[in-house]
């Protein structure tokens, strides 16, 4: 039960952060600004983006907690992986 609290209460703020984003990159490129604001823009959304699959994921664990819900396995693409993980400190540099 606290998870889905807090999941709900951090997604909230998210989804707020996550629509400005998006109104904000739909009027720098009504604007014509430039690329690498609009690539600032992105990179902030994708790290929302982040933020809400981790919130996702931690509801998935207390589903699997309370045994809601059973695994399966899936193949992964590990470089797929590591390239979105160092996009995502990339900013940060």
């Amino acid at each position: 039960m606290f998870i889905r609290y807090i999941s709900h209460e951090m997604r909230t703020p998210l989804n707020t952060a996550f629509l400005g984003l998006k109104l904000l990159s739909d009027d720098l490129r009504r604007d014509g600004s430039s690329a690498d604001r609009l690539d600032t823009v992105k990179d902030v959304k994708e790290s929302c983006d982040i933020a809400i699959n981790i919130l996702n994921e931690l509801l998935v664990f207390d589903k699997l907690q309370t045994g809601l819900l059973h695994l399966e396995s899936e193949h992964v693409a590990p470089w797929s992986f590591i390239q979105d993980t160092v996009k995502t400190f990339y900013i940060q540099v």
